[in-house]
């Protein structure tokens, strides 16, 4: 009777606060007594039963194991009577000075706890009793549910009816991360201070009850500063509950921390699958869904017995490797390729190899970790640009090289002959037709040629490409920074993609516009599952809309003709439609192709992954249109054998603005080339065609 009083006050405790109305009790009150009795028919483990179990990693079949992670421990269990009296009311006073008063749960503070955490509306936390915290790390996850926070109350209560006081705190104190891979409060004291447990002293008692809250935020080696500041926030709550004295206190702040580890962790690192390094990366990270610290997040993934379903596709996986070791020419550059495949209408990334995994490359993963320079496969960001604000891919554009033209605030594509600072360049095109002329922006994207989207590009503004490169996913900084004066602003060279992006990036972009303008952020975990079964984390992306599917449409018919007769030839797959786009950078330093068809999108890079080297093979420059190109068409055509022809959606050629040469008064100011600048500010440069559109005629480039 006991039991079932305590487990109906904090069930209605917690409807009250959380539901804050008869009605929301109600409703809030039924959950939450069914999480209380699914917690009251879990089996109970003896006390001190470890329960530390490496998580599962799966591919997405469900079945395949890519990896079990289990993490570096030292372990020593002690007797309570063996732990320093000292160090026991250290850790009392500041986890739970009730402890010895309340049962397993202690209801005012928990309702204290609720009541806070309802007002922030943050994730529930604080108000756990030692008891509980026993529970969380032997039998739940770390999520910051009510339904958890319900079911850990019960199992407390549980606990508390079946144990002593002294034997629950017994466990607690053999259990709890204390950092640096040490758990409980032995083994910790061998690693801080090379000492028994029970001979730890005041300072040393204080230091290790305050990393209970957050091992590896109060780590005395990689934070001194916050370990001083927790260590005399224990000493001053053994102060007010007269454990100790303010002089005892004012001398243990004085004490200097520990300097060196006694027993220095191993490795933790448990493979060399990019894949799974990646799930690890990101279980660990800030924005984990298993933790809401770098400890419970390190406990939950390396001892909490989770399955994580991944988005990985073992055939895909397989193919994308044999195609990339099949593809990469022999060189003694350290040239390596990169792929990474994603599925468009979700975001999940359904195979991702991050270099060749030997050596340094081993442990960066260029895909995800790697700043890359684009290239032209950046020009994807000016063409939406362009197109959002009402330009059709009909329009026509003087394409001619060179092109000095002057941005706003930059003459950086300004020879110092025609008034630019010392070192501007009027730049070429590197790719495709050089000469350029008068074309479409079909045949402009086709053939990447350079001068067309500079000129496109001022016409659009650098803002505006910006702003459309970030809502398609690029995560790196496109502004640069000027170190006299402080101000950040845009370059025009970015519209060339000088600036470095993660590859990971660039092909959630061309991802985006694969599924008709929705944008999906990268996805490696479908969902993970705790060791009881229950779902603690779905990673779906519901996608959000970046531009129209008649934008994407237009932007498709670009990049199919750069595969269907430009730079990217060497990617066309037979009777099925492709788009795609090369890219190239200065030197050349970083060549890529970014391809896809409805169902499937992949970029493959080549390069140096630990330099800026140019990629030079068999003394021949490395353009986008070549090997990397080659390997995507290789990885396509058999990736793709089994899967339905889908078309790409048509234009609506009704819905296009009439065709116009594209240029303005400004632009006519600002281009300094002898192909710019035309007479009297003319909207029609001579010769040319009064905006008439000419797709076709153009010679395929060299990409």
């Amino acid at each position: 009777m006991r039991r079932f009083v305590r487990l109906i006050l904090v069930v209605a405790s917690a409807a009250v606060v959380l539901a804050g109305t008869v009605t929301g009790v109600t409703a809030l009150g039924r959950g939450l007594i069914s999480h209380a009795s699914s917690a009251q028919a879990m089996p109970l483990l003896p006390i001190g039963t470890s329960t530390l179990e490496g998580s599962t990693v799966y591919a997405d079949d469900g079945t395949t194991v890519l990896a079990t992670l289990r993490g570096p421990e030292i372990r020593r269990p002690v007797q309570l009577s063996q732990v320093s009296k000292t160090l026991v009311k250290a850790v009392l006073d500041t986890e739970d000075a009730r402890f010895y008063i309340h049962g397993g749960i202690d209801i005012p503070s928990a309702v204290r706890a609720l009541a806070a955490d309802s007002a922030s509306g943050g994730g529930l936390q604080g108000g756990s009793t030692i008891t509980q915290q026993l529970v969380k790390q032997t039998y739940l996850s770390s999520e910051r549910k009510i339904s958890r926070k319900i079911k850990e109350a019960v199992l407390a209560e549980r606990m508390q009816q079946k144990y002593s006081k002294n034997q629950i705190l017994q466990a607690y104190l053999n259990i709890i991360y204390l950092g640096n891979s040490a758990y409980g409060v032995q083994a910790a004291a061998n690693v801080y201070f090379n000492e028994d447990v029970s001979q730890v002293t005041l300072p040393q008692a204080a230091l290790l009850a305050g990393l209970i809250q957050n091992p590896n935020g109060y780590d005395p080696f990689q934070y001194p500063l916050n370990a001083r500041t927790r260590r005399s926030e224990v000493l001053s709550r053994m102060v007010h509950y007269k454990d100790i004295t303010q002089a005892q206190a004012n001398a243990a702040n004085a004490t200097a921390l520990p300097t060196a580890l006694t027993k220095p962790p191993a490795s933790a690192d448990v493979t060399t699958n990019y894949y799974v390094r990646e799930v690890i990366n990101e279980m660990l990270g800030a924005n984990s869904p298993i933790g809401g610290n770098y400890a419970e997040r390190y406990q939950a993934l390396f001892e909490g017995g989770l399955k994580i379903y991944t988005d990985y596709d073992p055939n895909l996986q397989r193919l994308a490797e044999a195609t990339i070791a099949q593809d990469t020419p022999a060189n003694n550059g350290g040239f390596e390729q990169a792929m990474v495949v994603i599925d468009p209408a979700t975001g999940k990334v359904r195979a991702m190899v991050g270099g060749s995994a030997t050596g340094s490359s081993a442990q960066f993963n260029v895909v995800t970790q790697g700043t890359r320079q684009p290239g032209s496969g950046f020009k994807l960001f000016t063409l939406v640009a362009a197109l959002e604000a009402g330009y059709s891919p009909l329009d026509t554009i003087d394409a001619t090289a060179p092109c000095a033209i002057a941005f706003p605030g930059n003459n950086d594509f300004v020879p110092p002959s025609l008034g630019g600072p010392p070192g501007g360049k009027a730049p070429t095109n590197d790719e495709g037709n050089g000469t350029g002329g008068t074309v479409s922006l079909v045949v402009a994207t086709a053939q990447s040629l350079n001068c067309g989207y500079l000129r496109l590009g001022h016409e659009v503004g650098l803002p505006a490409i910006a702003s459309v490169a970030q809502q398609m996913g690029i995560t790196t900084p496109l502004a640069i920074k000027d170190t006299a004066t402080g101000q950040s602003s845009y370059v025009p060279s970015m519209i060339l993609g000088s600036l470095g992006v993660h590859p990971i990036d660039i092909a959630s972009a061309y991802a985006t516009v694969a599924d008709g303008g929705v944008y999906h952020a990268p996805s490696f975990v479908d969902h993970i599952s705790d060791r009881s079964g229950s779902v603690v984390f779905r990673g779906a992306s519901k996608g959000r809309r970046v531009f129209s599917t008649q934008i994407a449409a237009e932007v498709e018919l670009c990049l199919n003709a750069v595969v269907s007769s430009g730079t990217g030839t060497a990617a066309a797959l037979y009777n099925r439609p492709v788009a795609g786009k090369t890219g190239t950078t200065n030197g050349p330093t970083d060549a890529w192709f970014n391809g896809f068809v409805p169902q499937l999108e992949a970029t493959v890079w080549m390069g140096n992954p630990q330099s800026t080297r140019n990629v030079i093979v068999g003394g021949t420059p490395v353009y986008g249109g070549m090997y990397p190109t080659r390997t995507w068409h290789d990885f396509m055509q058999v990736a793709l054998a089994s899967t339905p022809v889908q078309q790409f959606v048509p234009v609506d050629y009704a819905a296009l603005p009439s065709a116009k040469y594209i240029t303005s008064p400004q632009l006519a100011i600002d281009d300094k080339s002898a192909h710019g600048g035309y007479p009297g500010n003319s909207t029609s440069p001579p010769g040319s065609n009064g905006g008439q559109n000419n797709i076709g005629g153009f010679q395929a480039g060299s990409g």
